[in-house]
């Protein structure tokens, strides 16, 4: 690593831990373009952010290409590397039944480690209903990353919008509204008695989208995680 420089082990650093280039200056309050701009040192500012947030660099090696881009610990740097984001579970209990909560700004059930899968992800979310089967089964849980400028989506993708009234998980469409987004269903199962769409399409103002999530990936189980009482004799 002595061969490289200042800027070209920073970057090295950057892809290590599964960032991109801009992810990383929005991380330490640089503009965009910082890590680029670096001739042969880094300013004092922003290297106590980068010791601050990346703890488990190894500064020598970053600032003399000496030594590992890693503190030796193995312990102490899996720990660091370790990412926590929210969790929604949207889930409440009515009588003996769960019912979906699906109203949108709940505190979040808990932390939950985002994983090497998912260390971009903001947030995440347990899926419940069957609209968007096969894609993403009822329990299963879904990786988000918030999307802050709304002109950035990309249509056919899958997203959980959030209003003042819902929180959902739908695929985005064009709408023959400018001003909307048409809000589709994976599941195209059928009223048998009707031949119409069980989950149809629907429109959403954008102005009434409070915050937008592109879905990065889900998880689920494939058994029963709840402990099933045993009324065998003693």
């Amino acid at each position: 690593m002595l061969h490289m420089n200042v800027k070209e082990r920073l970057k090295r650093f950057v892809k290590t831990i599964g960032l991109s280039v801009s992810a990383f200056e929005k991380s330490i309050g640089a503009s965009n373009g910082y890590v680029n701009s670096i001739a042969k040192s880094i300013g004092i500012d922003k290297l106590e952010k980068i010791i601050e947030i990346y703890s488990n660099m190894n500064i020598e090696w970053l600032l003399t290409g000496n030594g590992s881009m890693l503190k030796e610990d193995p312990i102490v740097s899996e720990k660091m590397e370790r990412k926590l984001i929210p969790l929604w579970d949207g889930v409440t209990i009515g009588g003996t039944g769960e019912v979906a909560n699906l109203n949108p700004q709940t505190v979040a059930a808990e932390q939950v480690d985002a994983g090497d899968w998912f260390r971009d992800a903001t947030s995440a979310m347990r899926v419940h209903g069957d609209s968007m089967c096969p894609m993403y089964k009822s329990g299963s849980i879904v990786a988000l990353k918030e999307v802050h400028d709304k002109r950035l989506i990309i249509y056919g993708q899958d997203y959980v919008v959030e209003t003042s009234e819902y929180r959902v998980i739908k695929r985005l469409q064009r709408s023959e509204h400018i001003d909307c987004w048409l809000c589709c269903s994976v599941n195209e199962e059928l009223y048998a008695s009707s031949n119409r769409l069980i989950h149809e399409p629907f429109d959403v103002p954008i102005d009434s989208v409070i915050r937008l999530h592109r879905v990065l990936g889900n998880v689920f189980r494939t058994e029963c995680s709840r402990i099933v009482p045993n009324h065998s004799p003693n």
